[in-house]
């Protein structure tokens, strides 16, 4: 019986059945690579979980028909979703399983519910489901007649595109009329004709538009989303309509990138077509750090920035190749976690080497498997690519295996874990383990270390708050101009949130600007334009002038990440400790100790 079926007459489709993935399924999944199989089997549970999402989502909205408002009842749009699902069921699947289905299931359930607040009244987002269901009828052929909301003028029919309406109102509905193979939107004084290829564009009309990617039989279907009403990244404004030229950009860019994927990383490229639905475009951002993310609802959507017009298509292609990788593993393990839990409540926060601030639990899990993959995908470039493209991909392989393994041999033990988040570790962790008689060469090796070495001090110096006590006899022992106390074991500290705590992978943004483009780092390091949050002494510092990189360092310690460049190179381990104490012998001195002088004093009981 086909699931609508069931949902309208209220019973329980055999589609809400629960799902529990097999030994070698989860096994798959658990690892550093992109399985066909598990993916095709989170699919199938995804789709359960958005047929329950609608019929808890109609259950409550049946029991206060007030909330449709001006809408017909919810009856109404579901009994024409079930007509459109026995008359195009492949149609509808593909339109259920569209991410902003999952982020609107969603966002509707939380305001019905009460725990989210959001811009306008509760019967414009219940009554996407009229526009759902009339997306629906469409693309099954159906003749039909419903009323859908109307925000700021537009009619979003999901799947299809956007009708400009112009109504004075911010909020208030349309009709959706189909007959004779004709579809309609009309309100009080303006009509809008859907073209018969809903993708294209026409008067009033903005197609949802779609991009086939296909190379050596092997094909990505992916919407483009730029009309996205409901965003990938809560609290962000929707993306801009591209025009013509932006839309080729991304064309060209990510053919090369499928191209790149199918040809190398084949078994990735075969998960990301079974299970990558759609794209929302960002602008482009700031060399080597591409915006991306991806959510829990919004399986198999990823947002991310475009490839930057200035840097080399070789550069471009591999940024777009990993992280379309990076975000699908994100979804991948979103879709584990709709299906069992990975870790028990944990108030902790850690340090994720791939993100500037403070990660609870499940979100360093989610890093380390998502990296696990980066590692795995620049591996493969480390072999494949020549000249400065291998030479970077040696040192991104080198630094992500290093840091994800770090991480999952910091989490291994965790007692918050569940079951399943120790076998998803596990897994991880045996992948990165096999790789390590990989020939990478020592520089690689060297600045991969120096890298992450950095963003650990400066992470440190920006988020860890040092004991009290030890602050204190640290600072006596400074103004008694006695050695300072060794630390005992692992001392405590409180990892606190700094907002200011961006942009501190200066370190290896500038390694990868010094191996892909050494004639641009050479104008950095002459005092040309520098990159986002890099300072003159992290130049000096990726230049090999530690000299002068310590003497920035000490010359700058108002921003705390200096403290973490400052520890690296005059040898203490302690970063927080070192600004703490500043501050603290400033304060009963009224006047700062020399920086260097400071930190070579603690240098000796941190190396004792």
């Amino acid at each position: 019986m086909p699931a609508s079926d069931a949902a309208s007459q209220g019973s329980k489709s055999s589609a809400l059945r629960p799902h529990r993935l097999d030994e070698r399924t989860l096994a798959e999944l658990c690892s550093a690579g992109e399985s066909l199989r598990a993916t095709r089997a989170l699919l199938d549970a995804e789709y359960s979980r958005r047929l329950l999402l609608l019929r808890v989502l109609v259950d409550e909205v049946a029991s206060r028909p007030a909330e449709t408002g001006p809408l017909p009842s919810v009856h109404a749009a579901w009994d024409l979703l079930a007509r459109s699902q026995r008359a195009a069921p492949e149609a509808v699947h593909r339109l259920l399983m569209d991410p902003q289905t999952g982020l609107w299931a969603a966002q509707a359930l939380r305001r019905l519910r009460g725990s989210q607040e959001a811009d306008g009244p509760l019967w414009c987002d219940v009554g996407q489901l009229h526009a759902l269901a009339a997306a629906a009828a469409v693309r099954a052929g159906l003749e039909f007649r419903i009323r859908v909301p109307a925000v700021a003028g537009a009619v979003l029919l999901p799947g299809l595109g956007r009708a400009h309406l112009a109504t004075p109102e911010p909020w208030t509905t349309a009709e959706v009329h189909r007959q004779d193979g004709v579809t309609r939107i009309r309100t009080k004084g303006a009509v809008v004709d859907v073209p018969a290829h809903a993708a294209e564009d026409a008067p009033h009309w903005s197609g949802l538009r779609q991009l086939t990617l296909s190379h050596r039989g092997l094909t990505l279907d992916l919407t483009f989303d730029d009309l996205t009403r409901y965003p990938v990244i809560a609290g962000t404004a929707a993306p801009d309509r591209l025009d013509g030229s932006a839309l080729r950009h991304w064309r060209r860019g990510l053919e090369r990138a499928w191209a790149l994927l199918v040809e190398d990383h084949r078994d990735s490229a075969e998960a990301l077509a079974a299970g990558l639905f759609s794209l929302v475009p960002l602008p482009p951002a700031d060399r080597f750090r591409p915006r991306s993310a991806s959510a829990s609802e919004a399986f198999g959507c990823v947002t991310m920035s475009a490839q930057h017009p200035r840097i080399p298509d070789d550069e471009a292609t591999a940024e777009l190749a990993v992280t379309l990788v990076h975000e699908f593993r994100h979804t991948l393990l979103n879709g584990l976690m709709h299906l069992t839990q990975l870790a028990e409540d944990c108030p902790d926060l850690f340090r994720a080497p791939w993100r500037d601030d403070p990660r609870p639990l499940t979100g360093v899990v989610h890093g380390a498997f998502a990296f696990s993959g980066v590692a795995r995908f620049w591996r493969t470039r480390a072999e494949r690519d020549h000249g400065a493209a291998r030479d970077r991909a040696r040192f991104e392989y080198a630094l992500w295996r290093r840091e994800s393994r770090a991480t999952l041999e910091l989490l291994h033990p965790h007692p918050a874990l569940t079951g399943t988040g120790r076998v998803l570790v596990r897994g991880l962790l045996a992948d990165l383990r096999s790789w390590d008689s990989d020939p990478v060469p020592e520089p690689a090796l060297t600045l991969a270390e120096r890298a992450a070495a950095h963003h650990r001090a400066a992470w440190r110096a920006h988020h860890l708050v040092p004991d009290g006590p030890t602050v204190r006899a640290t600072t006596d022992a400074w103004l008694r101009g006695t050695p300072p106390p060794r630390p005992a074991g692992e001392e405590p500290g409180t990892v606190v949130t700094d907002p200011g705590g961006c942009r501190i992978d200066a370190y290896a943004h500038l390694v990868r600007l010094r191996i892909t483009d050494p004639p641009a780092f050479a104008k950095t390091a002459d005092g040309g334009p520098r990159p986002n949050g890099v300072t003159p002494a992290d130049v000096a510092h990726v230049a090999g002038d530690l000299t002068e990189a310590a003497r920035l360092y000490a010359e700058d310690t108002t921003r705390p990440a200096a403290w973490g460049g400052l520890s690296l190179l005059l040898g203490a381990e302690r970063p927080e400790l070192l600004r703490a104490v500043s501050r603290s012998v400033t304060g009963r001195a009224s006047q700062p100790p020399p920086p260097a002088e400071l930190t070579r004093w603690l240098a000796a009981a941190d190396g004792a």
